[in-house]
């Protein structure tokens, strides 16, 4: 499989759209795209390489368990147990979409054979800032140019 397949199979969405999605379902979506993102990376890599479907499912753990104590948080005092557990668990469920960010990143631009030269390589200060946003970006782009280069090309 070419660089140019692998990137048009990880197109998804625009990420405008998967910024409203995450904020209307209080980062559940984020999950759900996680997942598929995973899948499709995963069909190219050995098992060993594969990301981890227990690393997946404790994101979607993470994020019900966030969203489902979001109501409790809203209605308790400050210094009440579920704030400080609810604001944990929300931590951890950010930390877990940037680590899921850093492996989808290593393994793509492993797949692609981009370097830190390339117009391709995703980038470790956007990876670490936006997570899951800026690689739905990054992907996009490089869509975007790989749909150019072939206008070009045509001509």
């Amino acid at each position: 499989m070419s660089n140019r397949e692998l990137i048009e199979k990880l197109k998804d969405q625009t990420t405008w759209r998967l910024v409203g999605l995450g904020i209307i379902t209080y980062g559940i979506y984020l999950a759900f795209y996680v997942k598929r993102q995973t899948g499709k990376i995963n069909i190219h890599l050995s098992k060993d390489a594969a990301i981890s479907n227990k690393f997946i499912v404790s994101i979607f753990v993470m994020s019900f368990l966030s969203a489902a104590l979001l109501i409790p948080y809203i209605l308790v005092e400050s210094g009440n147990p579920i704030e400080k557990i609810s604001n944990l668990i929300d931590g951890l469920c950010g930390i877990m979409l940037v680590v899921w960010s850093f492996k989808a990143r290593n393994r793509v631009n492993s797949l692609c054979s981009f370097n830190t030269e390339s117009e391709g390589w995703f980038h470790g200060l956007w990876t670490f800032l936006f997570g899951p946003l800026y690689f739905n970006y990054k992907v996009n782009r490089l869509n975007e140019n790989n749909a150019e280069q072939a206008n070009t090309a045509d001509r």
